[in-house]
């Protein structure tokens, strides 16, 4: 039999900032872009399999559950079932709409704190488990250098990509994403294993007889 290990990724981000053709995309469901905006319905779940992974240990097959958010603050009432039982988080901004950085400051507040959507038992997502991705659909005119995403607050620790299904980036961001998958699964294997070693702490000590 098969062992399954799946992995639940969440899109953030404004409406309009690309994270729907970027997830299908990455779940290989369509490879180009549609030029019709089609706005998400709270929430669309895309699961897939990722290919090439550089994974040590056991053979397993991995699935991805991609959960493609609405940027629409409307279904904020689903995002509680959204932050359970995630693992990592892609960012998603539209690099050519200025307003777009401050809205996803605000997606990362609401993702990552108590304040936020976090239950008291929902675990906050750490920084090396996420990614940002600056996206854009025409290529960067003029002066590149000053054009690179800058982030400010807290969302400067978290690895920005510019990222793009029109032009060729500068960083094979997919290959970025596959390895935060890579890490992604690594860090559920130990969570499994320290909570299978903890729980054989639980008991009483054995005791060894002296006869």
């Amino acid at each position: 039999m098969v062992v399954e290990e799946r992995i639940k990724i969440v899109l953030l981000g404004p409406t309009k900032s690309g994270k729907t053709c970027l997830a299908d995309y990455l779940s290989n469901f369509k490879d180009t872009p549609s030029s019709v905006y089609r706005e998400t319905v709270g929430v669309r779940i895309l699961d897939f399999e990722p290919e090439g992974l550089n994974l040590p240990g056991r053979s397993v097959k991995i699935v991805v559950e991609l959960w493609d958010v609405s940027g629409n603050h409307r279904y904020q009432a689903c995002w509680p079932a959204v932050a359970a039982g995630t693992q990592g988080i892609l960012y998603v901004y539209n690099i050519e709409q200025k307003t777009q950085l401050a809205e996803l400051e605000l997606w990362h507040k609401t993702f990552t704190t108590p304040a936020g959507v976090l239950g008291p038992e929902t675990p906050v997502i750490k920084d090396d488990k996420c990614l940002v991705f600056a996206h854009r659909s025409t290529p960067p005119q003029g002066n590149v250098k000053t054009q690179k995403p800058r982030l400010s607050g807290k969302l400067q620790d978290i690895r920005c990509l510019a990222t793009s299904l029109d032009y060729t980036a500068e960083t094979n961001w997919k290959a970025e994403f596959d390895k935060l998958i890579t890490h992604l699964v690594i860090s559920q294997r130990q969570d499994e294993e320290n909570a299978f070693l903890n729980s054989g702490m639980d008991g009483p000590l054995p005791v060894q007889s002296s006869k």
